[in-house]
């Protein structure tokens, strides 16, 4: 596994979202991994959340709400995944922090 400043970027990104919707990166367990297509050009990142914040019914519901604001819904087969090109992934999650709470100033 490569980690490049893309992935970075991406966990970076949902880890601030993550804060302004009340969770700690130790809160769930997120990775960022490629899929091969069918052609030696076609393939998409994937940012898979693997384990996500239980045992807190609050967390639990935060959680959900910052997978909501993604547009990214839990199935049975795959969990919760958000697909496609870096672009697209880093833009879905900008227009989420956008939409996000503010985190509160203490001054």
């Amino acid at each position: 596994m490569r980690l490049d400043n893309l992935d970075v970027a991406i966990l970076t990104k949902l880890n601030d979202l993550a804060e302004r919707h009340g969770l700690r990166p130790y809160d769930f367990v997120a990775t960022i991994r490629f899929e091969e297509g069918p052609g030696s050009e076609d393939g998409q990142h994937v940012l898979e959340f693997e384990c996500p914040a239980s045992g807190n019914a609050l967390r639990e519901e935060r959680f959900e709400r910052m997978l909501s604001s993604l547009g990214v819904t839990v199935t049975d087969e795959r969990g919760a995944v958000l697909a496609g090109t870096p672009a697209h992934i880093i833009d879905a999650l900008d227009h989420a922090l956008s939409l996000a709470p503010k985190p509160r100033s203490l001054f």
